[in-house]
């Protein structure tokens, strides 16, 4: 990954915002991964599932399939696996029978879990790292990117 500059945080000449962001999010992916790796949980594809439905359900499956990008033959494939194990629950669709719908279950809710404590304690090794006024910085950052990225 590149590297900022020391001369106060600021982006090594030349790279723009994007690039910036782009970069630096790859720091919380390989945290993500690692921590996706620490456990003997679900797989990475599985636990992208989960995350999936945990922010957007109750989805049917090919509006999943859109989400995880992948054929809707291959995510009914996925899903018949994560409900065998257990972590989704699939029912017929509220306005109409013939439509399926998919929901995390307890149990993936508690993997999910697992997974963000692990990412979390991993972030928080990076933020005892940081000072006071660059974590403020890089967390109120996040949250008005977070905010436009929802809009």
């Amino acid at each position: 990954m590149a590297r900022r500059t020391a001369a106060a945080g600021a982006p090594a000449a030349g790279r723009d915002d994007a690039v910036v962001v782009e970069e630096t999010s790859l720091a919380l992916v390989e945290l993500t991964l690692a921590a996706i790796a620490s456990g003997t949980g679900p797989s990475t594809l599985q636990l992208r599932l989960l995350v999936v439905l945990d922010r957007h359900s109750p989805l049917n499956l090919g509006t999943l399939a859109e989400h995880l990008e992948v054929s809707t033959p291959s995510a009914s494939r996925l899903v018949d696996r994560m409900v065998e194990a257990g972590l989704v629950r699939r029912e017929a669709a509220a306005h109409s029978r013939r439509e399926v719908s998919l929901a995390v279950t307890a149990q993936g809710r508690r993997a999910l879990t697992s997974m963000r404590r692990a990412r979390r304690r991993a972030i928080g090794t990076v933020l005892d790292r940081m000072t006071a006024a660059d974590r403020r910085a890089l967390v109120a950052g996040l949250d008005a990117f977070a905010r436009a990225a929802d809009q």
